[in-house]
């Protein structure tokens, strides 16, 4: 059996960063018979294919990141590597956006398409999905949970491949290859800090690798810990001064409040409780705000209180082992286990929205006692925490896979088994309904309807401790889990000849097994926690597939590969079975020009959140239309039909008939909760790719490859404003009121009745301003339809000169199409160019190498092209293009040594100033970050 030559992770001879790792396609071997060396064509697989093959270009355009490169170019993690990359075109929500449902995890977005479209394999094997949905709604997979140390290459597939993977490959396939063949022993050591003397980060790993006869082992332990890093730490977003609108409101935030508006300004006991003598508190001071009437406030500012790096730590290690029991029978074991623990700010918020009668405040009207509307305060989180962060994350994953390889009559084969398991864990602090009744104390009577309270504004006010905050509050927790059992067969070769060369085909199965489970503490669900919500999954359901790959090559010149794939979903959605196909071709006129392009037809099976979902929940906020029409109707004419005057004129009151007296609007709260839909189908689509690879020499090589995706009945959320305009459609005799559709919208909203009452999802009597919705039921529906295209070059070359090599290398992408149906029937809409469209249209990098004897010196650039800014839609204008350099120096000291410095960021570029984004963190998040110049100093040592 033919295998590849050793690789080497590290070589004694070679400088600071020239250690190539590139997949070697020709392995000589010494004839020791006749001391005549002999040159063997060797076959490997990439990524894009299962086929066995000589040449690495393929039909498809896969982009390398090999770890080299990722020392080279300041890339720290899998994570930064890939969101560096310029197929990264969409939007994700990371760390810095607490209030996400994932703010724990990192996700990748390839062409904009959305994390959910990207299939994340290891060796070529899946990950267990991250058991907290993105957003609430779909799976993905963490890739803060990819151990560094054991990657080797990172390769990227940019277009769909459900013939070669099956589902969820419809945008992309990101495969890291780990580490093999490793010979010695070596140790990183890794430190870093930002230009401001923070975001300390520290690392170190042991590396290395072990052969005897026909055993070898190859493992990575890395240790990793970040102290996290808060907005205070950036002078860009350290203060409220710092919003960038030149009229913006620079005032302190009124933390902590007592919300009457029957009273002669807004807010109230600041002056009797904040920050007084008798009552202290760390941060909070007594403010004047004359704006709105808000009167004496009592707040901070809270600008630099929150995150954008979680502290964490994490430890991984990975193991990799193969025993040859014969030429032709070898047996293998890989796999990686990691644990991290991030913690962070929680920002917590204790808000108690229950009216009640405050008979010791004075009413405007010169009368005594007034209602009291809101109570709300912000929770520092050293307040009761010993270290000062008041959320953690405890995530653990692993994942291996064994089996056997061999030959036999000439085809190589292998079998296989794998498991990938991922377990989550989340905890903070919120308050309790039973917490803030204790705070409001014993009801005193009734006035107007409303509860008598005399509450304990000195402990709302106050500082608090670990036991008094737990007297309003509690943890809330939630767990998860996902996971996934794999058995896999495969066999590839020759099948006979043709006269320019033999006829190759790779035929697999595969067996899943898979299943995730979120679970909420269970006082979420009950509503025990005030104002809080969250999301539940239970499933678990079998997979089956079978795919044939065939590689025919026509002429000396013409490849063409064919590939075919049956997927089988046993579960209780409508899948059923599912056909991918592709058809490429490549065609080498010349030896160093290739043109080649590839067709087929892609599918995604629906995630088991969109099925299994029990419960997800959200406060959200809308234009209630319908209403505002009643409204505009009541004040022209004092009557509105199918409505109680009086009644409505409560819910009228925060009516906008003016602005706009053509549409009014009247914006109403509601919760909207969803469940899983089991009558979900697959998700089809085609890609279509077309491109040149022109090798010229060492000097120069181009690859220029056009990209088109499509994909149908994408699974759509129902949100609910679209479900109360579609219902306000169906009202005003848009669409047919008797229509299953316009029947449909209407049930899923529930309204308060003419007294202000209603009932909660629970069963729970509730109450609000009358005839305003307070529950819509959101939903999945495959309906959407999604048309992306575009272009992605690249330039790399390497120059030997007498002053040093030069390697230099230049990718972009542009986008070039984006069209989106988000209902049957609906117009197909252009938004390339659309004023809510908040992904890139281009990303571009550059870098150049320069070695010589012992030294070397890499710089790259990283652009982001121009974004819509935050103004109101339609006039928005687009920002400045983004441009961060990073800098790397390297030295070998010595065969056993060397040091690498790094840059990242090297001119602390910043943002583009957005002076209509007036709200914390003053820029996009997902689009931009404010990490700075950061600078870290990394000593490899071989033993």
């Amino acid at each position: 059996m033919n295998k590849l030559p050793k690789r080497y992770f590290f070589s004694k001879i070679c400088i600071a960063l020239s250690c190539a790792l590139s997949i070697p396609v020709i392995a000589a071997e010494q004839n020791t018979e006749n001391n005549v060396a002999e040159t063997e064509i060797e076959r490997i697989v990439t990524t894009g294919s299962r086929i066995k093959r000589t040449e690495l270009e393929g039909v498809v355009n896969v982009f390398s990141i090999t770890s080299d490169d990722m020392i080279k170019n300041g890339f720290s993690s899998v994570y930064d590597a890939l969101a560096n990359n310029t197929a990264a075109t969409g939007a994700v929500l990371g760390e810095v956006n607490t209030g996400s449902y994932t703010p724990g995890a990192k996700e990748l977005n390839l062409r904009g398409l959305g994390p959910e479209y990207t299939l994340i394999l290891v060796n070529g094997k899946r990950l267990a999905y991250y058991p907290m949905p993105f957003g609430g709604q779909t799976n993905f997979v963490n890739l803060d949970m990819i151990p560094t140390a054991m990657v080797d290459r990172i390769d990227i597939q940019t277009g769909g491949a459900s013939a070669i993977y099956g589902s969820e490959a419809m945008g992309g396939v990101v495969n890291i290859i780990t580490k093999k063949g490793i010979e010695g022993q070596y140790i990183d050591i890794d430190g870093g800090v930002d230009t401001y003397g923070s975001n300390r980060r520290k690392s170190v790993s042991f590396v290395g690798g072990y052969s005897k006869d026909a055993w070898t082992l190859d493992y990575a332990l890395e240790y990793k810990d970040n102290a996290g890093l808060f907005s205070s730490d950036r002078p860009y977003h350290d203060s409220l001064w710092d919003n960038p609108a030149p009229n913006g409101n620079r005032e302190l935030n009124r933390s902590i409040t007592v919300y009457s508006l029957d009273t002669p300004t807004i807010n109230n006991y600041s002056t009797q409780y904040c920050n007084t003598e008798t009552n202290p508190h760390p941060k909070a001071v007594q403010h004047f705000i004359q704006r709105n009437n808000y009167g004496m406030s009592c707040g901070w500012d809270e600008t630099g209180d929150n995150h954008l790096i979680n502290k964490n730590q994490t430890f991984s290690g990975y193991l990799n082992s193969e025993y040859e029991l014969s030429n032709d029978l070898t047996l293998f074991a890989n796999g990686f286990y990691i644990s991290q623990e991030k913690k962070g700010s929680r920002g917590t918020l204790f808000f108690n929205d229950t009216e009640f009668w405050d008979p010791d405040l004075a009413n405007k009207d010169g009368s005594q006692g007034a209602s009291v509307k809101y109570m709300w305060r912000k929770v520092l989180d050293n307040e009761y925490t010993n270290d000062g962060y008041g959320r953690t994350f405890k995530d653990t994953s692993y994942s291996f896979n064994f089996g056997v390889m061999g030959q036999v009559a000439d085809l190589d084969y292998s079998l296989g088994f794998s498991r990938s398991e991922y377990d989550f864990s989340d905890r903070y602090l919120h308050n309790t309904k039973t917490g803030l009744s204790s705070v409001l104390g014993e009801k005193l009577g009734e006035v107007n309807n409303l509860p008598i309270h005399r509450p304990n504004y000195g402990l709302w006010f106050g500082e608090l401790t670990p036991d008094s905050a737990l007297q309003i509050a509690d943890w809330a927790t939630y767990q998860g889990n996902s996971f996934n059992n794999t058995f896999t067969a495969d066999i590839t070769g020759d099948l006979f000849e043709l006269p320019a060369g033999p006829v190759a085909f790779s035929a697999y199965i595969e067996f899943m097994n898979e299943g995730t489970e979120a679970i909420p503490d269970e006082r979420v669900l009950n509503k025990e926690f005030e104002g809080l919500t969250g999301v539940t999954t239970k499933g678990e359901r079998d997979r089956y597939a079978a795919a044939i790959e065939v590689l025919v090559p026509v002429t000396d010149t013409l490849d063409i590969e064919s590939a075919v794939r049956y997927d089988y979903y046993d579960d209780d959605s409508n899948v059923g079975g599912a056909f991918s196909t592709q058809l490429g071709l490549s065609y080498r006129p010349v030896e160093e020009v290739v043109f080649r392009t590839a067709m087929g037809t892609t599918f995604r099976g629906p995630d088991l959140a969109a099925v299994y979902k029990g419960f997800s929940g959200n406060f959200g906020a809308g234009n209630d239309r319908i209403l505002a029409d009643a409204c505009k109707q009541l004040a022209n004419s004092d009557e509105a039909l199918e409505y109680d005057a009086s009644a409505l004129a409560t819910s009228c009151a925060n009516a906008d008939l003016q602005s706009n007296p053509d549409q009014p609007s009247l914006q109403v709260n509601f919760e909207s909760v969803s469940t899983g839909d089991k009558s979900l189908k697959e998700e089809t689509g085609s890609t279509f790719t077309a491109g040149i690879v022109y090798e010229f020499n060492e000097y120069l090589s181009f690859n220029i490859d056009y990209y088109d995706i499509t994909i149908k009945d994408k699974i759509q959320v129902l949100s609910a404003g679209y479900i109360m305009s579609i219902d306000y459609d169906c009202q005003t005799g848009v669409f047919d009121s008797n229509s299953e559709r316009c029947k449909n919208m209407a049930s899923r909203i529930q309204r308060y009745d003419g007294a202000g009452n209603g009932t909660d999802r629970l069963g729970n009597p509730i109450s609000g301003d009358p005839y305003t919705p307070h529950t819509i039921t959101e939903g999945y529906i495959n309906a959407s339809e999604r048309q992306d295209a575009g272009v992605d070059i690249g330039v790399k070359g390497l120059a030997e000169t007498d002053l040093g090599s030069f390697k230099y290398q230049f990718n972009l992408t542009r986008t070039l199409k984006k069209k989106e149906r988000l209902r049957a029937g609906d117009e197909l809409l252009d938004l390339l160019d659309d004023q809510n469209n908040m992904d890139f249209r281009t990303l571009a990098n550059a870098s150049v190498t320069w070695e010589h004897d012992n030294t070397a010196i890499s710089v790259l650039a990283n652009y982001k092209g121009a974004l819509w800014n935050n103004a109101n839609y339609g006039d928005r204008v687009k920002l400045p293009a983004w441009t961060r350099y990073n800098l790397t120096l390297g030295q070998q000291l010595n065969e056993d040594a060397r040091v690498i410095f790094t840059i990242n960021n090297l001119f602390n570029a910043m943002p583009p100033q957005d002076e209509t984004f007036t709200g914390y963190p003053f820029y996009r998040m997902g689009a931009y970050d404010t990490l700075g110049r950061q600078f870290s100093l990394r000593l490899t040592y071989a033993f």
